[in-house]
């Protein structure tokens, strides 16, 4: 009996962000005997044209097969479209840190049932307005988390230094530790304001960040509202709690200022770093917006 989503495709973006050859096939393999049928689309140079051809194309039932920074690359072909297109996940052993919100790491089996289900499950987005690094209006979409400050600087060095391999992490941690100066940042919520100097300011979507740090343990895709820290304190405070935040034993702690809201506008003297999804995008002041159950999820 077919699939009541139909046919589903299979995003795969370039090999440095996709799930290996044996991850797919295994999936493919698992689908099939469930009477799903797949089909193969590389994303190309520009994933979010290719998934927006798709779409025109009559295609409804996608998933992508690799890391999170790929699947931020079509959230927006997703979002913006009228059509009800259901998007899936399947990470295989690329890192993505909104999977791991739903317990999905390099797990088929798991994949495999999620995927052939017909229940989908709808979830937030957020939209990001900040300057761009040219100083311009830049809107973008959020998907899983974003960072003013201090873990936006590491974002932008771990992604320059991936050369190194492994060695990228701790080199981006330590070069932004050498030089990152806590600033004032004023945080407006809709029911709190935070106006302080501070390392840095997270707004989450999804519970993990840095590839498996679980940074917002109360955090929930499908709850309308961000879950909002503050960081003040030593700067080197993100990077020493590691070892707890990965059993999310960070929190309470009398450095970190937590709320659940639904709006928050961040600015700062001098303009702070913004990243994405664990991408830099730009600096404050930025604006970050939640669009309930915007987008229909297969995870």
């Amino acid at each position: 009996m077919p699939h009541p989503l139909g046919v589903l495709t299979l995003l795969l973006p370039s090999p440095r962000e996709a799930c290996t050859d044996a991850e797919l096939h295994e999936l493919e393999a698992s689908l099939r005997a469930k009477d799903v049928q797949t089909r193969r689309v590389s994303l190309g140079n520009e994933p979010a044209a290719t998934v927006r051809r798709e779409i025109a194309a009559g295609v409804r039932y996608l998933a992508v097969c690799g890391s999170q920074g790929a699947l931020s690359a079509v959230i927006a072909a997703v979002v913006d479209t009228d059509e009800e297109v259901v998007l899936g996940v399947f990470p295989g052993s690329q890192p993505n840190d909104f999977a791991r919100t739903f317990g999905l790491r390099n797990n088929t089996a798991t994949s495999t049932m999620s995927l052939a289900r017909p229940d989908v499950m709808l979830v937030d987005v957020g939209v990001v307005t900040c300057a761009d690094p040219a100083g311009k209006p830049l809107r973008q979409y959020l998907l899983n988390d974003a960072v003013v400050g201090l873990g936006a600087v590491v974002s932008r060095r771990q992604r320059r230094l991936r050369r190194l391999g492994r060695f990228s992490g701790l080199m981006g941690w330590w070069s932004t530790l050498a030089s990152y100066r806590p600033r004032r940042i004023d945080v407006d919520m809709v029911f709190a304001q935070w106006n302080d100097r501070a390392v840095q300011v997270r707004i989450s979507n999804g519970q993990f960040a840095h590839d498996g740090l679980h940074i917002a343990p109360r955090a929930l895709p499908d709850d309308g509202v961000w879950d909002v820290q503050v960081w003040d304190g030593p700067r080197h405070l993100p990077f020493t709690l590691q070892p707890k935040m990965m059993l999310s034993d960070h929190l309470p702690h009398r450095h970190i200022s937590t709320w659940r809201q639904k709006r928050v506008e961040v600015s700062s003297t001098p303009p702070s770093p913004v990243a994405v999804d664990d991408i830099f995008i730009g600096t404050t002041p930025a604006t970050f917006e939640l669009l309930p159950k915007k987008l229909r999820l297969k995870i």
